[in-house]
This record gives C-alpha cells, structure tokens and sequence, in this order.
C-alpha cells in the first residue's frame, strides 16, 4: 500500500529562473513535476512560471504577461502572483538551477523566506548550484535565506562546501543535476550509445547568445571560432548540423548567434533547428538524432551525455567545469573556456567522428545521483514521520 504524503508535500509551490524561455529552466521543471509525484506522493505541484509546453495547463500559476511587460510594472506584477501562490501552497521548493549565485535588496526570496517564517511551511532547495557569489553583499543575503531551508540537495561538491562552511543547520544531500532524471520524467529507458556512423553524421550545436562575466571581446572571438570550426568541418566530413537554440528570450536568449552559425553553414549541409518554444521534449528527441555535440549550454551538453552523444563543452562558468569533472569527461573531449583557434574546435570534432572515449561515469550513476534529491529529503514516501 502506497504511503500517505506528508502534509508539506501535497501542493508545493516550486520556483527558480523559470519563464525566461530556456530548456534547461524548462527541463527542471518537467522531472520535478514527475519526481515529486512518484517521490513524495505529491497531488498537486504547483510552478512559479507562466504555461510551458511540456506541461498541463493547471500545473504553472504565472500569468505571462508580467513577464512581456518587465520593468517595475512586470515586477511587482510578477511578485503579488507569487504572493497570491504562496497562499494557497504547502511549503516552498527551490527547483534546480543556479538560483543561489545573486540576490538584491528586493528580491523574491526574501518573499518567500518570510512566507515560510511566519506560516511555518518548509522549504526545500532541490539540484542547486550555490555561488560563486556575485558580491559579498550577494553572500550575505543568500546565507541569510539558506539557514532558513529546511533540506538543500545540491549538484556540486562546491556547493555542499559552501554550506558546510557556512554552517548550514538543516538537511545537507550532495545530490546531482535534476536533469539526470530527464528520460524517466518522459518515460523512457536511458537510451543506448550512439553507434558509429554507417551514414552521414549529425552535429548537435547550442551556442551562447550573452555571457555576462565575458568582455564583448572575448564573446565575440569564441563566438567566431566555434562557427568557423563548425563551418570547417562540414566542408572537410559529411556531417549536417542540428542548431539548438536552447534560449529563445529576446533580451538573454541564443537566436542572433544561432542565426549566425546557421547562416554559416546553410547549403552546405542539411541544417534543422529546434528551439525552446518547441518544448523539452523536442529537444530531447533532437539530441537523441545527433551523433556527436558542440554545446556551450550546460544543458545542451547534459543532454547529449544522457543521450549517449559524444560531445564538447565550452566551460565558460565554473559550473560547466563542474559537470565535466563529475562525469569524468575524457581530456581528449574537451575545449578551453575561449577557444581562440576555429582549427582546434575542428580537430576535436572530426576526432570524434572516429573516437570511442565516453565519460567515465555512467548515466545510470548520474540519474540515481539526481534522485536523491528525492529520496532523501524529509517528505519522500515512506520517511520516518518525526523527520516531516
């Protein structure tokens, strides 16, 4: 006999950068949605996002237009939304993400730390990144929240340092990237390796259309490099090209650099692009067309590797460095955060076309480390009561 929910669990409201158009937002909330119905026995999560495509129309509360209006208008549209949520939520969860790296003097996790202070409603913090802190301002504020999570699964070992470091008092899991549970969530198996080519190959690409923490100059020559590598490539091997666009919001999104690469190579390939509007799951199927990836998203390579894709990861954040090491990614695979050489970006791609090198960990390893955001918080079905 399947367990009663915990209280807490049965309608939580779920939060993180969602609405802003990307894939890898979009994934975390499609495995959560799934997780904590088969975890925590949850009958009716609910997201801070307006609709996504992957997702039934009663699960996401934001009204959209807050977000086509921005300024202080879509603000406080998009916060008294929030607000008017908390109210008829169980207790709060932080699904995924770098959510924990910047807060101002107004932001929405202040909101919701008071909601949970005064209502007594835990939270949760599930597949997060914590830091590197924008500012010690940004630390301060931050630490102020954390101590008030009740349970924290992170991805990275960084992460559960900074916590231990700061003496977080609640539940600490080094978990993984919620991500990791993307083929269950869709209900499929983990699907096989790509097998070596007997056809033309096919390149998956995502490119990065803002890197904040990058000067225009930097952008630019790694932005040059990885289409002129592409470009390469298609010219000396037959391969078609796959343009992800993993971020299609107008003001953070990756549609001019797409455009570019694909202007690049159209006529000499058969280009496909899928992008964010067309959902999670049709970028998952894509991935899973390609046989090999250049991917400076994080989430463009994480679904190659659970695709069984052999890819290359532009590291240009510490988090991408971090995904690599956790699954051990073969030196043979991989690209420095600027590569200056469209030669270099060809070379490992064409290697690829006849290389066998996998990641050492294996993806299997990866999901289950993704589970455990669920299965050791104090909410999953069959927890000892006293830990609710």
């Amino acid at each position: 006999m399947r367990p009663e929910p915990a209280p807490a669990a049965r309608r939580p409201l779920v939060v993180g950068y969602y609405g802003m158009d990307n894939v890898g937002d979009n994934a975390f909330c499609v495995v959560v949605d799934w997780a904590l119905r088969a975890y925590w026995g949850s009958a009716a999560p609910v997201f801070a996002a307006p609709p996504l495509v992957d997702l039934p129309g009663d699960r996401t509360g934001m009204d959209p237009r807050w977000y086509v209006r921005g300024g202080v208008t879509g603000r406080a549209g998009t916060l008294l939304n929030k607000a008017a949520l908390l109210r008829r939520s169980s207790m709060v969860v932080f699904g995924g993400g770098s959510v924990f790296r910047e807060m101002g003097p107004l932001s929405e996790k202040k909101l919701f730390s008071f909601f949970s202070r005064v209502s007594g409603h835990p939270m949760a913090a599930l597949g997060v990144s914590v830091g590197p802190f924008l500012s010690p301002v940004a630390e301060r504020r931050l630490l102020d929240v954390l101590r008030r999570i009740d349970f924290i699964g992170v991805r990275d070992l960084a992460s559960a340092d900074i916590l231990r470091s700061a003496g977080h008092p609640g539940l600490l899991v080094p978990a993984g990237d919620l991500a990791g549970l993307l083929p269950e969530a869709l209900g499929e198996p983990v699907p096989a390796r790509t097998p070596r080519r007997t056809r033309r190959a096919r390149l998956g690409v995502t490119l990065l259309g803002v890197d904040y923490e990058a000067g225009d100059e930097e952008s630019r020559r790694r932005e040059d490099a990885l289409i002129e590598g592409v470009r390469a490539l298609v010219l000396k091997e037959p391969v078609d090209v796959t343009v992800f666009v993993f971020n299609t919001h107008p003001v953070h999104g990756d549609e001019r650099v797409s455009q570019r690469l694909r202007a690049a190579v159209e006529g000499l390939c058969d280009v496909r692009v899928v992008t964010a509007r067309d959902g999670v799951r049709a970028c998952w199927d894509e991935m899973k067309r390609c046989d090999l990836g250049l991917h400076m998203r994080l989430h463009g390579a994480v679904f190659a590797y659970l695709a069984g894709v052999p890819f290359t990861l532009v590291p240009y954040q510490k988090k991408c460095d971090d995904f690599l090491d956790e699954i051990a990614q073969p030196a043979s695979l991989r690209l420095g955060r600027v590569p200056r050489d469209p030669a270099e970006v060809t070379r490992i791609l064409t290697a690829m076309l006849t290389d066998d090198a996998v990641p050492g960990l294996s993806r299997v390893a990866f999901a289950d480390r993704a589970r455990l955001n669920f299965t050791r918080a104090p909410w999953a079905l069959g927890a000892e009561p006293s830990s609710r």
